[in-house]
């Protein structure tokens, strides 16, 4: 057999391979669906009800959730198109295709270091069977990857040197999720080297303001709107709730004096990272860029009172 004969065979096994998997990894997250999590009886079930019992999109004029509009509207989406499903089904069915999204850009940064061979498409499986993450979004019905998808596409978008695409993704995925801010230390460390502009950085409100302008129009006030992560933030008083931090260890009877504390002492800690990275003569290489990421999504939960188990998800 010739060459060009070699490489098609190769070519159809490869997309063989990928279907299959594909396939497996669709059926695994169906095999799940119709688990009914705490979160999903006590929270997003309740929000899927009260849009369809108040005239779907018509809904988000109303204050009924703590989440941003941006995955309101999903649950409202997936209400008028997919109401002949169920309920935990159509929720959970908002976070699956996320997984496919994050695995796909996963695929595209390691075939930046490896643009041959078998690397990049174990990497794409590696995020598909991570029991993380088909556990977060095809058993809980969590939303952990719709954000995470975010930053790491705005990884991917850095790496590849296109700032505009990189900072929309980091902007929606912050009008998402607070948690997205995890990856704020790598974007100043990349400002900090002149590797991204200053300017860049106006695209994360104007993507939230993008984001909440529909809800604003239907009548929901612009500043309950601006507010959302404010109110958030005040909605427990636990120093972690189950995550695997340094705040574990104390009493949550301190709260009020461990709080701002440990909020400044995890500011304290991202400077001392900022400060060691940019005093460092070692080139921004997309190995190192990489690693920085992770790095950044890993301090800021661990260093920051009130985190949950899920905040690690990144």
């Amino acid at each position: 057999m010739n060459g060009p004969s070699l490489s098609r065979l190769k070519q159809y096994e490869d997309h063989a391979i990928l279907a299959l998997g594909v396939l497996l990894a669709l059926l695994l997250r169906f095999s799940l669906r119709n688990f009914e999590s705490g979160d999903f009886r006590n929270w997003t079930g309740p929000w899927y009800d009260f849009i369809t019992q108040n005239g779907g999109f018509g809904a988000l004029k109303y204050d009924f959730a703590n989440y941003t509009p941006l995955y309101l509207y999903l649950i409202a989406l997936v209400a008028t198109l997919l109401s002949g499903i169920s309920k935990v089904f159509a929720i959970k069915l908002i976070s699956i295709p996320f997984d496919f999204i994050c695995a796909f850009f996963v695929h595209r940064i390691v075939r930046l270091k490896y643009p041959s061979g078998p690397a990049p498409l174990f990497a794409f499986f590696a995020i598909l069977f991570a029991p993380t993450v088909v556990l977060n979004s095809s058993l809980w019905g969590q939303a952990d990857m719709i954000y995470t998808a975010g930053l790491v596409a705005c990884l991917y978008f850095l790496l590849t040197r296109r700032e505009t695409a990189a900072f929309i993704a980091f902007g929606l995925a912050f009008a998402f999720k607070l948690q997205a801010i995890f990856l704020v230390p790598l974007l100043l460390i990349l400002l900090l080297r002149r590797a991204v502009s200053l300017k860049s950085f106006l695209l994360i409100p104007a993507a939230y303001l993008a984001t909440i302008l529909p809800a604003w129009l239907l009548g929901r006030p612009l500043g309950n709107l601006l507010f959302i992560y404010f109110r958030q933030a005040d909605f427990y008083e636990e120093l972690s709730k189950n995550a695997p931090n340094l705040y574990e260890w104390l009493p949550d009877q301190f709260y009020d004096v461990l709080y701002p504390a440990g909020v400044i002492g995890a500011a304290a800690v991202v400077f001392l990272f900022l400060l060691i990275v940019h005093k460092s003569r070692s080139p921004l290489t997309n190995e190192l860029t990489v690693e920085l990421a992770a790095i950044s999504v890993l301090i800021m939960p661990y260093f920051l009172p009130k985190m949950q188990d899920r905040y690690f998800f990144a």
